[in-house]
């Protein structure tokens, strides 16, 4: 008998996630769908899309796991609270993080703030759910999909129910909390809080921080960004200033004026790598575990996480491919099936999760347009072999990636071994990058791009640790290795996209290169393309030499075609 159990997250970067008898079916965004990047709310259009893929209708469905036990803001107030997490000196961002230290310290307010969220999806349900913890939810989302038997997971990020921060001790399939810090000291509000002051939106773009930090000495500002967080071991817990008065403008974050930009980058990522390990250690060490499993949106940091991986005693790591809030919903699921139906740990077959398209409707999308095609017998052939000459392929195919990472299905392709791609490109897709374009590498290439790269094949699949480079990649790839000397690889199989595969296949074939540049198929400040209409426009918009659709490849046209009524 067909079991299915849809997840729901409400939080920033809505989503939803369907489970068929124990698997992940679907999984999207709703900002995929309603293209507003990070939206929040209830994720109608993306419930509805999980059971369109499922074939299933909401009547259909056995159990519904709603994340977050006390977040009623979106649920409540909608419209007014839509972008207060993007300005994180905001009175709107005090309150809330105030709000959540509440929760933190009183169990009665915990539990009357628990009854009214509860009445609030009700409401809208109209039918029996279960709610799940925010930082367990994460907990489970690494844990379940980490493929450990037993490790340390660790959830940290702004804020949840609570907590900034939470570890738990994982074994049995079940995830026990041992520790816990309030969400008034939160290294995500740290990071955050720095990245608004070097002019960029802490929710958006606290990747470039990471990126813009390699270019700076971290040496230098270092003194001040102790003063802004610490770790207090025997209070298992950071020490933050007060944060009612903080202003960009004002105390340290005026003594920062002093600094560069890439100095207050680098300072900045230097200390959060260091109160992050400076709180994971102990219970490493309490526990004796030598695997970890990341998730929270901090965890989006591949920087942190390679040097969390080169820890002393660490033997496996895992980040969960939907790190931030948007794996909120798939991780409420696993919860729910590791602690009533006994679900076990085990890896992802894979995680292209979201909508596919038919032929017809990618050419019903392209006559629209009025576009010139063709339909190429080998169309993997014919896209290697156009990389190999220098042009820019947006790459449409298949169902769209679950997660923040484009990872080939809905990805721009270029060769590695031009050093100036990154200024170039960026500037034709509109965007401010410092950090390098990553590279996806066919995965039994691997030890001959990077290093210490053995043990984290399946955590590279998924873009979400950074890795040192060998002499080789650097000398064929430049295009795709930081001015550190390292990347952050996606690792590709046969078995794990057999079309993308074939490209890197024959790209090697032809060049001896085993790996291509990946980034995401988007224009600066939309969301990753989903549909073929998505696809079509932003192709034209960033004027790139190919589309490659479905079976379809689509030169740029001479004459920007009329968009279709």
């Amino acid at each position: 008998m067909t079991r299915a159990i849809l997840g729901i997250s409400e939080e920033t970067t809505s989503n939803a996630t369907l489970f068929i008898d124990g698997k992940p079916i679907a999984a999207i965004a709703q900002e995929r769908l309603n293209r507003k990047k990070f939206a929040a709310g209830y994720p109608d259009l993306a419930i509805k899309e999980v059971l369109k893929i499922g074939g299933l209708s909401l009547d259909d469905v056995d159990t519904i796991v709603v994340s977050n036990r006390f977040h009623f803001i979106y649920r409540l107030l909608p419209g007014m609270f839509k972008d207060y997490e993007h300005d994180f000196f905001s009175i709107k961002q005090k309150i809330y993080l105030y709000y959540h230290d509440l929760l933190h310290k009183y169990g009665f307010f915990r539990y009357l703030m628990g009854k009214f969220n509860h009445y609030l999806i009700n409401k809208r349900l109209k039918r029996k759910f279960i709610i799940t913890d925010h930082h367990t939810t994460h907990a489970y989302s690494a844990y379940m999909t980490s493929g450990f038997e037993k490790c340390l997971a660790v959830s940290i990020d702004n804020m949840g129910d609570g907590l900034s921060c939470g570890i738990f001790l994982c074994e049995d399939g079940k995830c026990k909390q041992i520790c816990g810090v309030s969400a008034l000291y939160s290294p995500g509000q740290f990071y955050g809080e720095i990245t608004q002051y070097l002019g960029f939106d802490p929710l958006k773009h606290a990747g470039k921080i990471t990126g813009l930090a390699a270019y700076g000495d971290s040496r230098k500002a270092y003194h001040l960004m102790e003063k802004l967080i610490s770790y207090d071991e025997s209070k298992m817990s950071f020490k933050m200033p007060g944060l009612l008065f903080k202003s960009p403008g004002k105390g340290i974050f005026k003594k920062l004026n002093d600094f560069s930009k890439e100095d207050v980058a680098a300072a900045v990522q230097k200390r959060l790598e260091d109160v992050v390990i400076e709180f994971i250690l102990p219970f490493l060490n309490k526990t004796g575990m030598t695997k970890i499993a990341l998730a929270g949106g901090v965890f989006g940091n591949v920087r942190l996480n390679q040097k969390i991986y080169e820890l002393d005693g660490i033997d496996g790591i895992f980040i969960h491919p939907g790190m931030s809030d948007c794996g909120l919903s798939m991780g409420a699921v696993l919860m729910y099936l590791a602690e009533n139906e006994n679900l076990k740990p085990s890896e992802l077959d894979h995680i292209y999760l979201g909508p596919s398209y038919s032929e017809s409707e990618i050419k019903s999308t392209l006559d629209g347009y009025d576009l010139t095609y063709d339909k190429p017998d080998e169309c993997e052939v014919e896209i290697a072999r156009l990389l190999s000459k220098g042009k820019v392929i947006a790459r449409f195919n298949g169902s769209m990636e679950y997660g923040p990472r484009a990872l080939g299905n809905r990805s721009i392709l270029y060769q590695p071994n031009d050093i100036s791609v990154n200024k170039w490109l960026n500037e034709k897709l509109k965007r401010t990058e410092f950090m390098p374009f990553a590279p996806v590498t066919m995965s039994d290439h691997a030890e001959e791009c990077y290093k210490n790269i053995k043990g984290i094949e399946y955590t590279a699949k998924f873009m979400t640790i950074a890795v040192d480079c060998t002499d080789f990649m650097k000398k064929t790839s430049p295009g795709v290795v930081h001015i550190d000397g390292t990347a952050r690889p996606q690792l590709v199989s046969r078995v794990d996209n057999e079309s993308y595969f074939r490209i890197l296949e024959e790209y090697y074939k032809i060049t001896g290169i085993p790996g291509i540049i990946n980034t995401s198929f988007n224009m600066h400040e939309e969301p990753i393309v989903c549909s073929p209409d998505d696809a079509v426009r932003a192709f034209l918009e960033s004027r790139l030499d190919y589309l490659a659709i479905g079976p379809f490849l689509v030169p740029l046209p001479g004459k920007m075609p009329n968009k279709p009524k």
